[in-house]
């Protein structure tokens, strides 16, 4: 099992890497950056809302952006909110158990960092914060990583969602 490095407001690489980044709580001056750094993939309207969601999260009770940055650069965030409405056609026994959970409904990390220990330390700061809600968990939903979720952090697949066509899996974790 790969372990990152703790939080503790100061992150380094895995050994072999040489730069180091500290996570943040964003404010709304951190957005354009954030947008800057990773919407590079996203066309002009994908940019629009993504932009729109992250000044949600600086801006409403209940949520938090968390930023990890080095030099000025944003390389990566966590989107994290107490409650999160469930997909479309999602089990009442399955969301009944992640009731008191906190979602994670974005984990972004710019494609050069990745592989290096930023989205752990993104991931484990989300959490942290979610366990000093008072909440009980943590769930997500993930296109691609759900191996990675898995076998590094200990999440269970709850159930596969069908968005849109695209085929994407809700992983789950307890803190107790």
């Amino acid at each position: 099992m790969t372990h990152y490095p703790q939080d503790n407001g100061h992150n380094v690489a895995p050994p072999g890497e040489n730069f180091d980044w500290k996570l943040k709580v964003a404010t709304e001056a951190d957005v354009d950056l954030a947008v800057e750094a990773l919407s590079d993939q996203m066309n002009d309207r994908q940019r629009a809302a993504f932009k729109d969601k992250l000044q949600r999260y600086v801006r409403k009770p209940g949520r938090e952006l968390i930023v990890a940055v080095h030099g000025g650069q944003t390389l990566g965030l966590v989107c994290v909110i107490e409650q999160a409405q469930f997909p479309p056609r999602f089990p009442e026994q399955k969301a009944s158990h992640l009731r008191n959970f906190a979602c994670g409904t974005q984990l972004l990390v710019h494609p050069s960092f990745r592989k290096q220990g930023v989205g752990g330390s993104l991931l484990a700061r989300a959490q942290r914060w979610a366990h000093k809600q008072g909440l009980t968990g943590f769930w997500i939903v993930t296109h691609r990583q759900a191996d990675w979720y898995k076998t590094h952090f200990g999440y269970q697949e709850i159930h596969q969602i069908d968005d849109k066509g695209v085929e994407k899996t809700l992983l789950a974790k307890s803190f107790e």
